[in-house]
């Protein structure tokens, strides 16, 4: 049937696209690019064995990043409940252990030293309020919608110093790899190549701290531009399709359409708002719709 044929013949636009975009992202990786996942930056550049830089998230970073989430673990565990007459069995059984677990780490998160040493601007008291607070809620078995929001809303001041010295130090971490890689590693004409491909969490998007670092460092934008690209999700493999995707349309839509972000948004997506308004405006005409 000719649907089959032609379908077979767009199968084959699939097959020279996918091998287009891989070859892209190979040759990509010869000149340099940059891959920040988790604790690790990558370094691709010409025909070499990649390089690995761990220690994106020092040990401050954890500490500091640890005692900030906190509050929000408590929330977590406790808003479906907040109100109740009892806490479920199992409610108690997972506050008891992450309770007893704040106090058999209460010396890994003290911050006298981080103080003594200027990495943090004074102690903070969220681990000691924290089990302080579970303690209260196992003995009374419940807790009210008001005094959790009472609780949580109480850390936010050293939430943002705990977050804060977490972002420095992870900073200074990142800075310190790329200053050895631009200045030790690759040539200039490689660093003015380079691409940085970010895998990161959904929601953190939206000013998360590798793009902006990097949008900074390179003069780049965050987004809507094809040397930084950002990937929301943890598969090495489907990041490196994005970033061969998104070099393939911009050099795709530069060719046949002299606009480079053209193929950047669906293929169908302009013809679709102008026939939309069509659409809309014949129904808005329907007799049987002025009728309604």
């Amino acid at each position: 049937m000719d649907g089959d044929r032609l379908h077979q013949l767009d199968s084959q636009f699939i097959e020279f696209y996918e091998a287009a975009r891989n070859a892209l992202v190979e040759a990509q990786k010869r000149k340099a690019l940059i891959v920040v996942q988790d604790d690790m930056m990558l370094l691709y550049h010409r025909d070499l064995p990649v390089l690995e830089f761990p220690g994106l998230r020092p040990a401050l970073y954890t500490k500091l990043k640890t005692i900030g989430h906190m509050p929000l673990a408590i929330y977590c565990l406790l808003r479906e409940h907040a109100g109740a007459q009892e806490l479920p069995g199992a409610v108690t059984v997972k506050l008891t252990a992450y309770r007893d677990e704040l106090k058999a780490l209460a010396g890994e998160v003290d911050l006298k030293q981080e103080v003594d040493k200027g990495q943090v601007a004074r102690r903070l008291d969220i681990p000691a309020r924290a089990v302080d607070f579970l303690d209260q809620v196992l003995s009374d078995q419940k807790v009210s919608e008001s005094e959790l929001n009472a609780f949580v809303g109480a850390q936010a001041p050293d939430i943002g110093i705990a977050l804060g010295g977490a972002a420095r130090a992870q900073l200074d971490a990142c800075h310190e790899r790329v200053m050895h890689i631009k200045h030790d590693v690759l040539t200039e004409e490689e660093w003015g190549g380079l691409r940085v491909l970010v895998l990161g969490a959904y929601m953190a998007r939206q000013g998360e701290l590798f793009l902006q670092y990097f949008a900074e460092f390179l003069h780049t934008p965050q987004q809507e531009d094809r040397r930084l690209i950002y990937f929301e999700g943890a598969d090495i493999g489907e990041a490196y399709d994005r970033l061969g995707t998104t070099m393939l349309d911009s050099q795709a839509s530069n060719a046949i359409f002299s606009d480079k972000n053209r193929l950047h948004r669906d293929v169908l997506a302009d013809e679709t708002t102008k026939y939309l308004k069509t659409l809309i405006t014949e129904l808005d005409a329907r007799p049987d719709r002025n009728a309604q």
